[in-house]
């Protein structure tokens, strides 16, 4: 017979679906990431386009989309999000 898993066994989660370890280098990345993204089309668009103002718009553009990405995320705040479904803990 094969031994049945525990009910209160930790179960592995895909390491694409875990949280964040740490908040503020996941809030760097979104911004880094941003900057870079939006920045290489600003670069490339001033290269066609013959400008020099639209690398600073996309470097501009792109840190303030990071931060906001993050802040949609939840990362930016430092009290916990509240449960999802189900009743709240204050809830008899």
């Amino acid at each position: 017979m094969a031994a049945k898993p525990k009910k209160n066994a930790p179960q592995h989660v895909p390491a694409a679906f875990e949280t964040p370890v740490k908040k503020p280098i996941a809030v760097l990345q979104y911004v880094l990431s941003g900057i870079l993204a939006l920045g290489l089309i600003g670069w490339g668009l001033d290269s066609l386009l013959g400008t020099r103002w639209i690398l600073f718009a996309g470097i501009a553009l792109g840190g303030v989309s990071g931060y906001y990405t993050a802040a949609a995320h939840g990362l930016t705040s430092t009290k916990p999000l509240p449960p999802k479904g189900g009743k709240r803990p204050d809830e008899g």
